[in-house]
């Protein structure tokens, strides 16, 4: 991995985030000087489960995914991280071991911001740690909606949830609104916790009901038949 200090660009990014921005302008830039942008290549891994949890991250550009394996070596995808922001900080300022594999899946970078350098500011600065906790309650959040997800949703409504929260982010990021390269199949599968022949099944359902094109690339042909399917299904 190549690694630089941040561009005063990143910098203005970093401050935007609760979790940074809770911190005050100067306590941020002590914060800053010890941080570092990480470039990163697909294949690679940023940390592996297990690994002590020195860092948490931003991610500034590319494609992440977070993936547990079992001890029989079955991989499940917890979570693609495509759009800029802050993850595993958590786990980290809570000195945990990271529970998941981080595999980069398109080349980018992000900000490594030191676990010591964090805590060091929390504890001569106790008064922002009540925002920052708002902020790690995000992460909870996300998880208990997922858990809510898998238990009350069917396969056909996930797939359209998913779908569509992926072209929102292509949107979000200045990407074409109705073709961007998702994920191979089998990932986005074991994200919403079906089988592959389950997913390629229901896939050529949608197909069928002209609300999306697959080939070479997927695309979204008929948004509002997904937005139906995601609430109803």
């Amino acid at each position: 991995m190549i690694s630089r200090p941040l561009s005063d660009a990143e910098k203005v990014f970093l401050g935007e985030i609760p979790l940074f921005a809770a911190l005050g302008k100067d306590r941020l830039a002590h914060l800053v000087a010890s941080c570092r942008v990480e470039t990163v290549k697909r294949g690679s891994h940023l940390f592996r489960a297990a690994d002590r949890a020195e860092y948490f991250y931003v991610l500034l550009s590319g494609q992440l995914r977070l993936v547990r394996t079992s001890s029989q070596g079955a991989e499940t995808v917890m979570h693609f991280l495509t759009a800029p922001g802050a993850f595993a900080e958590a786990v980290t300022l809570a000195g945990r071991p990271y529970p998941v594999d981080c595999e980069v899946m398109a080349d980018g970078a992000v900000v490594a911001i030191p676990r010591a350098a964090y805590l060091k500011i929390l504890q001569e600065f106790p008064e922002v740690a009540g925002e920052v906790m708002a902020g790690l309650l995000e992460w909870e959040r996300f998880f208990l909606d997922e858990i809510y997800r898998l238990r009350h949703t069917s396969p056909l409504q996930r797939i359209a949830a998913f779908l569509i929260d992926y072209q929102d982010h292509a949107i979000a990021h200045e990407q074409d609104e109705t073709a961007r390269d998702y994920p191979e199949k089998r990932l986005i599968a074991s994200r919403i916790g079906i089988t592959p022949e389950t997913f390629s099944r229901l896939l050529r359902r949608l197909e069928q009901m002209n609300a999306i094109e697959t080939g070479a690339t997927l695309r979204i042909r008929d948004r509002a038949v997904l937005e139906e399917l995601a609430r109803f299904s």
